[in-house]
């Protein structure tokens, strides 16, 4: 072999190399060319799906504002039907403890309804306020009631104390 064919396979051993490093670059850029592709689609997807979850995020608040609104409506009627049912009930406010606001208070109470303060209506007025449910109105009951109605608690049920009561039957009344 003479000296030009040792230079030509030099020559050719360093194409050759070079050709290899060029190839292993370019493989280099494609598979990072490929990544960034791959990474774009990932994005791409992730992207979609948040789009996906957004859109059933603002269903489900659309969904739920009507719903709270279809209560509200459902309250409101619950609320005027009960208002009407419990028309014939509603007092006067004047501080008089007459048939009228104990059957009033007889029937919010859930008790016989027959304008008369009996035992049951005493118990149950003691049960609401608070007192020991004897049946027998006193001093105690008295005060129960008037701290219940949130008025000066002196054990004497005066027509300051039947006024507040009065203005919470009808309020529990609806009115």
């Amino acid at each position: 072999m003479g000296l030009f064919d040792k230079i030509t396979g030099k020559e050719a051993k360093e194409k050759a190399e070079a050709e290899a490093k060029a190839a292993a670059e370019k493989a280099a850029a494609e598979k990072e060319a490929a990544a960034k592709a791959k990474q774009a689609a990932y994005e791409a997807k992730m992207a979609a799906v948040n789009e996906q979850q957004e859109v059933k995020v603002a269903e489900a608040k659309a969904a739920a504002e009507k719903a709270a609104a279809e209560a509200k409506e459902a309250e409101k009627k619950v609320a005027e039907a009960k208002k009407a049912a419990n028309e014939k009930f509603k007092l006067v406010v004047d501080g008089e403890w007459g048939p009228k606001s104990i059957k009033a208070t007889q029937h919010l109470l859930g008790v016989k309804e027959d304008g008369i303060c009996g035992t049951e209506t005493i118990k149950a007025i003691q049960k609401k306020v608070g007192a020991e449910a004897d049946g027998i109105w006193g001093t105690q009951t008295s005060k129960a009631m008037q701290k219940f109605l949130g008025v000066t608690a002196d054990g004497v049920a005066g027509p300051e104390t039947f006024k507040a009561w009065q203005k919470w039957v009808n309020k529990e009344l609806g009115f």
